[in-house]
């Protein structure tokens, strides 16, 4: 692959979007395991959300060159930026007006899906993710190439092939969720067997804890990796991957098919077994 040809036009789904928010550090940081009485967070109103859009953004233009960086070594800017991810594929899923959202890099399609461009907005794209996803997929003779004509050195070579060799962020994404896809099964029997239905909101909170704790396993993967080659590859690498068109599109996804998903995947005689089979070297 050729960093010039990626582009990130994804469809978020209920199931799959919500890696996006850190409800607080103090308190989901700490639960390894499903906590029902973590809510899920939604937009209050736009005008709110336009004011939180405003203010992050302002924070990552401070930030200039560094912004990329940023988001990926700083738990709390990055939490920042998942909470507002959160609250906008959320609204859009349930169809909430999010008004002009223009001037922070979301533009309208006109059938309730927006458009970003990456490249002039990048503080919405997910850099962690991206490198734990393109670089593992990459012939290494070409990237070892293209990045010593950037500047790379030898030793950033090696550090950076033993690095992608040693951990593999998907893997440790799913080691992060193991213990709380474990314990939300529970949760389901239990309803089960007093028969009650699942809460909607309950399964909301789980896909988000769940999801959050992927998205922090990767991000933490991300920074291992730039700590690895250190400051100078660092800023080579996130140069390279930056080049080229990077584009996404946030649309609705259908939040009650998303969740009835979930619960029948979750009430699988399996489960348990599959989640812990995708998770080498968890401890369950």
């Amino acid at each position: 692959m050729n960093p010039s040809s990626y582009d990130h036009r994804q469809r978020l789904s209920v199931a799959a979007s919500f890696v996006l928010l850190l409800a607080s550090l103090a308190g989901i940081a700490r639960a390894v395991e499903f906590d029902e009485q973590v809510k899920a967070p939604t937009m209050k109103d736009a005008g709110a959300l336009r004011a939180q859009a405003q203010a992050f953004s302002a924070r990552f233009g401070e930030l200039q060159d560094a912004g990329v960086q940023q988001l990926i070594t700083s738990p709390a800017l990055a939490s920042q930026r998942f909470d507002l991810i959160w609250q906008i594929q959320q609204a859009i899923d349930v169809h909430r007006p999010l008004g002009d959202m223009s001037s922070f890099g979301l533009v309208s399609r006109g059938d309730d899906s927006y458009s970003i461009d990456f490249n002039s907005f990048p503080q919405w794209e997910r850099v962690d993710r991206k490198l734990g996803e393109l670089l593992p997929a990459y012939d290494w003779d070409p990237l070892v190439q293209m990045l010593m004509n950037r500047g790379f050195t030898a030793d950033e070579t090696a550090k950076l092939k033993a690095y992608l060799t040693s951990r593999d962020a998907a893997a440790e994404a799913y080691r992060k969720r193991l213990p709380i896809a474990l314990s939300f099964s529970k949760a389901v029997r239990k309803y089960d067997k007093i028969q009650r239905p699942v809460p909607d909101a309950v399964v909301l909170s789980y896909i988000y804890q769940r999801e959050r704790a992927a998205s922090e396993a990767t991000r933490e993967w991300a920074v291992g990796l730039l700590d690895a080659i250190g400051p100078h590859g660092a800023r080579i690498l996130l140069s390279t991957l930056s080049e080229g068109t990077s584009t996404s599109v946030w649309a609705p996804s259908d939040q009650r098919a998303g969740i009835a998903d979930t619960l029948a995947a979750v009430r699988q005689p399996d489960f348990e077994q599959q989640a812990i089979a995708q998770a080498p070297g968890a401890k369950p």
